[in-house]
């Protein structure tokens, strides 16, 4: 540290000489000496209730640890700018973001900023279902009744009918080492949507490595593009309850050696005739298990199971190294959902069977569903867990006999099957993480 002298008389009293100190000796001819910058901004707690007229906005410049459940509550307003990084604090359970029935977050990342949700564990040390995770909770369907529209993991209440309810904004945002078990079969995953409405905004957004589900909706009418489930311990994309939105560009990589389903498809699970039926319209998924002779028996079972009266349309989809290419269960599932202009591939058995009578053979490969089972689709390197290529290679049999989506506005145009176009850079690359741990 340096010292300055102050050139005073030395008949100067203690008081007055203490009061120039402090003046920083301002008669100096240099001028007073400058205060110390403040330190920089360092971690910050995230905790408590964010009630009704209430907003709370974040600073990108600090980084935040989430200490139980942080709650949006009804007319509340969490603003998270791009580039912030929130962690978990794995010594506190639950800790999780849960934004209630009119509340909202504004979540809005950059490729170049993205808003990360991670564990307070250093790297290398973090692991699945090091926190929670977060859930939105919205006033869109649900179809049990009214009083047992509650969601898991303590999340509250969710179902109505105002279907463009509007639970905030979520974009290039990362979600990684959440899913917690509260009880058992009583779960938090990466990303769970609520019975939210369709005036909430969801696109680019990695649920990674969560211990539950990957990304799993509950009801609700909300719209999901360009979305990557990457280690998920259960299922990767999950939808149930009479969910009745749109997705596009929808694109999983499970553990070899930990995971459940690529898509699990439910109406409602105590009665299958229940509506509003499950019955979503989604182009262009990438599905990957398991490569041939890798990862452990049991894992990655099905590329897709519908079961339970769900209805919906699939469209545009490769289902790439799975135990069992796909699963239809259930009689009431049957002319409801359809899966069409896809591709199955790699698994040891393609068709569940039809020890429930239905024929999934036939279903599958009904001339009118215009699938291809058995052949490679030729992904450039999707099996690689530290650097992946989702793309389909030159002379891919997935640029060709694609189904084209609707022209709605949520919707765009594509010319191949698959979530990632054959040409340029992945709509993923540079924003997404590969780190295991």
């Amino acid at each position: 540290m340096e010292f300055r002298r102050c050139h005073r008389g030395l008949g100067m009293t203690l008081t007055a000489l203490v009061g120039v100190i402090a003046a920083g000796c301002s008669d100096d001819p240099t001028g007073p000496v400058p205060p110390p910058p403040p330190p920089p901004p360092s971690a910050n707690v995230l905790s408590g209730t964010i009630d009704a007229g209430e907003t709370r906005t974040l600073d990108a410049g600090i980084e935040y640890l989430i200490q139980g459940t942080v709650v949006v509550e009804a007319g509340g307003l969490l603003i998270i700018p791009a580039g912030t990084v929130l962690k978990g604090d794995v010594n506190v359970n639950p800790t999780a973001v849960i934004v209630r029935q009119g509340g909202r977050i504004e979540a809005v990342g950059t490729a170049n900023a993205p808003i990360v949700f991670t564990s307070s564990n250093p790297p290398g040390a973090r692991s699945r279902g090091d926190w929670g995770g977060v859930v939105l909770a919205g006033r869109s369907l649900c179809n049990f009744p009214a009083d047992e529209c509650i969601g898991e993991g303590n999340a509250g209440p969710y179902g109505g009918t105002t279907l463009d309810d509007d639970s905030g904004i979520l974009r290039y945002v990362r979600i990684e080492y959440a899913g917690f078990e509260v009880s058992f079969g009583n779960e938090l995953n990466a990303l769970t949507l609520n019975g939210v409405g369709s005036g909430t905004r969801l696109d680019h957004i990695q649920a990674h490595y969560g211990l539950d589900d990957g990304i799993e909706f509950f009801g609700g009418t909300v719209d999901l593009k360009y979305a990557i489930v990457t280690g998920a311990s259960d299922d990767s994309f999950d939808y149930s309850t009479g969910w009745q939105g749109r997705g596009q560009f929808w694109l999983a990589q499970q553990d070899p050696d930990d995971a459940d389903n690529g898509f699990e498809v439910d109406g409602n699970e105590e009665d299958f005739d229940a509506a509003p039926f499950t019955d979503p319209v989604i182009y262009n998924v990438t599905l990957i298990g398991k490569e041939a002779g890798t990862g452990s028996a049991g894992e990655s079972t099905r590329g897709i199971l519908f079961r339970r009266g769900t209805a919906g349309n699939v469209y545009n989809t490769v289902v790439l190294g799975f135990e069992k290419g796909i699963d239809v269960d259930n009689a009431e599932t049957v002319g409801r959902v359809t899966f069409q202009n896809s591709y199955i591939f790699g698994a040891p058995t393609i068709f569940e069977g039809d020890d429930d009578g239905i024929d999934e053979a036939g279903l599958v490969q009904a001339a009118a569903w215009n699938n291809v089972v058995g052949v490679d689709p030729t992904l450039a390197d999707p099996f690689n867990l530290s650097t992946p290529d989702f793309r389909p290679m030159a002379g891919s049999p997935l640029l060709a006999g694609f189904a084209a989506p609707p022209v709605d506005g949520f919707f765009e145009m594509v010319d191949y099957i698959g979530a990632v176009d054959p040409d340029g850079a992945p709509w993923y690359e540079g924003w997404i993480t590969t780190d295991r741990n």
